[in-house]
């Protein structure tokens, strides 16, 4: 096959965000959006992510069958591929010295991905969940992060944590229209959210302390607020403390978050989003967040991550978010 046909498999290989791949260098990562198929002149894949040494490096991405066809191809005097980050080949033949990594990939898994395809005469994952699906889930954690970030740029945590409860339950309540939330109980979860537990686990991250970020996400959906329930307390550890414990983490604990956010199972299925996407998996949350953020990205049409990052100012406001170049 070529390595035009086999494009579609590699989607398929690369798709799954929580799977932690190793370059030939020895440096792990993970692939965080795959971002889109170039159908045109350039680099194969656009707009790709990747968490490396717990950053997230935005670029695009190149397949080649061997690593030489790279030099053969002389892509190294086209501008077009400047911002490759990630060179995928399935024979590394030879060894290149550029501003990116390299990812051996197994031709025969890629073929048997194909052919499974070919035999079922269909796409076996429905084009949102394989193309954009992550890319979206990225879109949103990245942007109530860098929300998070501007709060605590003029708060300390105490205040931040207490700011974005308030901004998240506003959210909340005036799309879902909860009756059971009024007034009187977001009012007591405000005030009490910086004397609880969830603060504590921010402090921790921001004092680089090295512990079990699943085990102490867990724990947290255990210990009440105020007189919330389990359901508020998921989404409050998501939209609100997640994204301000990535705004204080180092490298390490960075990767940990980032790793809970692409792995943790859903505890519950959204309505609204069977009714949407009756046919995308709701298994993880990052599916469900990235089916979310999608219903809200069509109507501002910031399809791409590159786009996203400039229309909400993300790339200037989160300091472990950069443009190209994964060895600097």
């Amino acid at each position: 096959m070529s390595e035009k046909d086999l494009h579609y498999a590699l989607k398929i290989y690369l798709s799954d965000p929580g799977k932690i791949h190793k370059l030939i260098d020895g440096r792990s990562f993970q692939i965080l959006s795959m971002g889109r198929l170039n159908v045109h002149e350039g680099p194969d894949f656009l707009d790709i992510a990747i968490l490396i040494n717990g950053k997230v490096i935005i670029g695009n991405a190149e397949f080649h069958l061997k690593s030489s066809n790279w030099s053969q191809h002389q892509h190294s005097q086209d501008d077009r591929y400047r911002s490759v980050i990630l060179h995928i080949v399935c024979d590394n033949d030879i060894e290149l010295n550029e501003n990116f990594g390299t990812l051996l990939v197994d031709i025969e898994s890629l073929i048997k991905i194909k052919e499974q395809a070919l035999n079922q005469n269909k796409h076996t994952i429905d084009l949102l969940s394989t193309e954009e699906l992550q890319n979206y889930a990225l879109i949103r954690l990245l942007r109530f992060t860098s929300n998070a970030q501007k709060i605590v740029n003029t708060n300390n945590l105490g205040e931040s944590i207490k700011i974005l409860t308030q901004m998240f339950l506003a959210r909340y309540l005036e799309k879902r229209n909860r009756r059971i939330y009024d007034i009187e109980k977001t009012e007591k979860m405000i005030a009490a959210i910086n004397k609880t537990a969830y603060l504590d686990f921010v402090l921790k991250i921001a004092s680089n302390e090295r512990f079990s970020i699943a085990d102490e996400m867990v724990k947290l959906t255990k210990i009440k607020i105020a007189e919330e329930g389990l359901a508020m307390r998921r989404e409050i550890i998501l939209n609100v403390v997640l994204p301000l414990a990535l705004t204080q983490a180092d490298e390490t604990n960075r990767i940990g978050l980032f790793v809970w956010y692409w792995t943790t199972r859903s505890a519950h299925s959204y309505g609204l989003l069977k009714r949407r996407f009756p046919n995308i998996p709701q298994n993880f949350i990052w599916q469900q967040q990235g089916m979310l953020e999608y219903i809200r990205e069509i109507e501002h049409r910031n399809l791409y991550i590159s786009e996203a990052i400039n229309s909400y100012s993300i790339g200037g406001v989160l300091r472990f978010l950069k443009w190209g170049n994964i060895n600097e």
